[in-house]
């Protein structure tokens, strides 16, 4: 039997679902090399946690909530001498530029089923060289969240046992009648206290109804508004003590001074109270005290008999007191003296007439 040259429409149907195929094939593997960045480059970053809480291989990994990589291996470091775990993670390369020791790495829950991921935050810096190893955070557990809240409710539970057996303040409250009673009686007074303010009664009721208040308090406000402006544009002294920075200059180059002057004042005191010193031993040593005061006793006994003398001389009592006062014992004395020098100038001039020299 000859074979037909002729296409049959079955091979027709058969080509084109092939063909179809393929093209459904190769828009497949382009969407999921889109989907799964296949075609982008990738590189590897360690994460150490001391629990994971359930993270496993395949998890999806955010940077700043953009899915960048998958987690690609969980293993223990070193199981002999830690509890560290390992998480190696592939992440795009880019994205690595910003992740850095800075970066808080944690493993967070996402939707009902409770699927895993590592949420990680931006560094603040941009790495040239992308982070090999970095620390991460762990997360408080739920179970740790239960038992904690668990903790919580006994507590509540006694807070609430000692409430309804009268225990403390609010025990007291709930139970005791009379302070109920009290804090209705208070309760009514403060409304009618509140009455009597809104009808305007009493100082409360004037201050609240009269605007006559109010209206000092503005103008009091004003009259300080207008004094700040008057001191800030005048060039009073008010205005130079704040703005004149020379001012400030000079007080605080007083000020120092004045700090200096009072440290020399302190270190003369030291030395005037010294024992070391006149002075000190003066004030301290009671010995050198009774002997100035013995001194000063006897200069005033000195001064007492000079004025005794003095008194006697004015009185012309002694030889002193004539001397002084007789007028005609001056008189001779003067005399005398005129005498001698009279007697000393002619000796002077001819001294042969007092001395005569002879061998024989």
């Amino acid at each position: 039997m000859e074979r037909s040259d002729r296409i049959g429409w079955a091979q027709v149907r058969a080509g084109v679902f092939i063909l179809v195929a393929l093209v459904c094939i190769a828009g497949g593997v382009l969407l999921m090399g889109q989907k799964t960045k296949m075609f982008v480059a990738k590189g590897q970053l360690r994460i150490m946690m001391d629990d994971v809480a359930g993270l496993k291989e395949g998890a999806p990994v955010w940077l700043a909530g953009v899915d960048v990589g998958v987690v690609t291996r969980i293993a223990f470091l070193d199981p002999k001498h830690s509890n560290k775990v390992e998480i190696l993670l592939e992440a795009d390369y880019d994205s690595l530029h910003k992740i850095g020791p800075d970066s808080v790495i944690t493993i967070k829950t996402r939707g009902l089923m409770g699927e895993k991921y590592v949420d990680i935050t931006p560094s603040r810096q941009y790495s040239e060289k992308p982070a090999e190893v970095l620390q991460g955070t762990t997360v408080a557990r739920l179970d740790d969240v239960v038992q904690k809240a668990g903790a919580t409710f006994d507590r509540l539970n006694v807070i609430v046992g000692n409430i309804t057996e009268g225990k403390g303040t609010l025990g007291k409250l709930n139970s005791d009648p009379k302070l109920y009673n009290n804090i209705v009686t208070l309760t009514g007074e403060l409304s009618s206290l509140a009455v009597t303010i809104n009808h305007g009664d009493g100082s409360l009721g004037r201050l609240a109804r009269s605007p006559e208040p109010y209206d000092r308090l503005i103008t009091i406000l004003n009259r300080a508004d207008r004094t700040l402006q008057d001191i800030q544009a005048s060039n009073g002294t008010l205005n130079k003590l704040i703005y004149d920075k020379t001012l400030y200059d000079k007080l605080v180059t007083l000020a120092d001074k004045s700090n200096q002057a009072a440290d020399e004042v302190r270190e003369l005191n030291k030395k005037i109270t010294s024992k070391d010193g006149t002075l000190g031993l003066l004030i301290n040593d009671r010995e050198f005290y009774d002997k100035g005061l013995s001194l000063l006793t006897r200069a005033d006994n000195s001064v007492k008999s000079i004025e005794s003398i003095a008194d006697k001389v004015n009185n012309g009592e002694g030889t002193a007191g004539r001397l002084v006062n007789d007028k005609e014992l001056y008189e001779r004395m003067n005399r005398m003296v005129d005498d001698v020098n009279a007697l000393v100038r002619d000796f002077k001039e001819h001294p042969r007439k007092y001395i005569k020299f002879s061998v024989f």
